[in-house]
């Protein structure tokens, strides 16, 4: 008998910094799709510090209500 894997649920603290591989994991949006965000005009907002990209959690949450929205609106453009 095969067993499902039990993945731990996650979710995006407001008050907390999340490494750009963090937020990945923690939202389950992938970097692709964060890129075709982008192209629809829907920027992650980040922090850089040398070579390493942070995203505020506020920040982060606030760009998937962005991502909800504008995918009900623009199914057609975007590949929501």
């Amino acid at each position: 008998m095969v067993k499902g894997t039990v993945k731990e649920p996650s979710y995006i603290s407001p008050d907390r910094l999340y490494s750009l591989k963090g937020f990945w994991t923690a939202s389950g949006i992938s970097p692709t799709r964060i890129r075709e965000a982008r192209r629809c005009g829907i920027d992650l907002p980040c922090l850089v510090v040398g070579k390493r990209k942070f995203i505020r959690g506020s920040d982060g949450i606030a760009f998937i209500e962005r991502l909800a929205s504008n995918c009900q609106l623009q199914r057609s453009y975007c590949k929501c």
